[in-house]
């Protein structure tokens, strides 16, 4: 009895000792870890639901393509609803993080939603791909070193927009409609810094709360020698806006020129009055003529039989890149700081364009001005779309001052 013992313990030692020796392909090596976690924080309740669906849509459309793998691991995605709430998206990253033990976290929509799921990432240090959060903070002033950004800084998009106002349209005494909270400030006050930096005026500036029912009011306060309206609206309140301008009959007074306004998650809801309207000065368009976003959009459309808005692209955008910086460390996401540091480094072919992150964790990347046409596609039939009509290529977050120039003069506050 004890010589078989004796030999069987020996037979074990000899097979720790060849086992020990052995090194395993990175393959077997990645799927010994199992899955990797990701948390999608989106708002899928609330005046956001609709933006919100978008990116779920998009982000399982990029991981559906990659067949659910990334560094020779699969992936599972948790989605929780953060309802553009920046408390609840505060609870919902905590509950992510420590309760669903998700690897990385992916989100949240709203700007004002940033900082805080920001907090939640600075206190665990799992990795923030934010995304499509815009607040200017979180790569400016209040940088947090387990957060980068692979969709827009709020801004980024609103100095180009008032540098086309100007340039471009020739308007020099403008109305602005903003949205009342941190997004719609940083847009609407890019482009006011650029557009009057340019020697254009302000004819009046109007705040509105998300979820105004009623554009009526705002329409009447437009001053009367305003030479074009300029509108930066979100959510529900985009269309409400579009039926109260027509309805009002601004149409037949005034220029309307959306620096972010109609957008395709919205555009199955209002009518041919739209075609031929400035829709939006943003990082991405449907109309997008290139290979990349010709696939994209044709994929989506046999996915959910609709348009893939900025929202769809963005979220699609942060799974290529998240997995390209997975491969990238053979998926050893349990070494954070190596999947920071491949984030920070690859660059990507998206289908908006050409991305690479500046060093201060924010993508420099094209911005599109774009027009409504109404236009035939091969799965879905007619229907309007998003067209630039203008490109401001490798736009920084900075615009064109130095970094250390805007950091100076502080953030976008109305």
């Amino acid at each position: 009895m004890s010589t078989t013992r004796l030999l069987t313990a020996s037979a074990f030692a000899l097979f720790a000792a060849l086992s020990a020796s052995i090194v395993l392909p990175q393959s077997a090596q990645a799927q010994e870890k199992g899955p990797i976690k990701i948390g999608l924080l989106v708002p899928l309740t609330g005046p956001l639901a609709s933006p919100g669906n978008d990116m779920v849509s998009g982000f399982k459309l990029f991981w559906n393509q990659a067949n659910q793998m990334a560094g020779g691991r699969k992936v599972e995605i948790v989605t929780a609803d953060t309802t553009c709430n920046p408390d609840q998206a505060l609870t919902q990253a905590r509950r992510l993080v420590l309760q669903e033990k998700v690897n990385i976290l992916v989100g949240p929509l709203c700007g004002h939603e940033g900082p805080a799921v920001a907090q939640v990432s600075k206190e665990t240090g799992v990795p923030l791909v934010m995304d499509t959060a815009g607040a200017d903070d979180v790569t400016k002033w209040n940088r947090t070193p387990t957060v980068v950004r692979t969709a827009v800084s709020s801004s980024q998009i609103g100095h180009p927009f008032g540098e086309y106002l100007y340039k471009e349209l020739g308007l020099r005494n403008v109305t602005f409609i903003g949205q009342d909270y941190t997004f719609g400030h940083e847009v609407t006050l890019g482009a006011i810094k650029t557009f009057t930096d340019l020697g254009g005026k302000v004819a009046k500036l109007i705040w509105n709360p998300i979820g105004t029912k009623d554009y009526g009011t705002t329409i009447s306060t437009i001053p009367s020698n305003s030479d074009g309206v300029a509108a930066i609206v979100v959510g529900a309140d985009r269309i409400r806006l579009f039926e109260d301008w027509f309805n009002f009959g601004m149409d037949k007074k005034m220029k309307i020129i959306g620096g972010y306004w109609l957008q395709e998650d919205m555009l199955s809801q209002v009518d041919d009055r739209a075609v031929g309207l400035v829709a939006n000065s943003l990082h991405y368009a449907a109309g997008i003529d290139t290979p990349e976003n010709k696939a994209f959009v044709d994929a989506y459309a046999k996915a959910y039989k609709r348009l893939p808005s900025w929202f769809s692209e963005s979220a699609y955008t942060a799974g290529l890149w998240t997995k390209t910086a997975i491969d990238a460390i053979k998926g050893n996401v349990e070494d954070k700081d190596a999947f920071l540091k491949a984030m920070r480094t690859v660059e990507v072919k998206a289908p908006r364009g050409p991305l690479k992150l500046d060093a201060f964790d924010n993508p420099i990347q094209n911005v599109y001005i774009s027009k409504i046409e109404k236009r035939k596609h091969p799965v879905l039939g007619e229907v309007l779309i998003p067209v630039p009509v203008k490109t401001y290529e490798a736009v920084s977050q900075f615009w064109t001052w130095k970094p250390e120039e805007f950091l100076a003069r502080g953030p976008y506050k109305r």
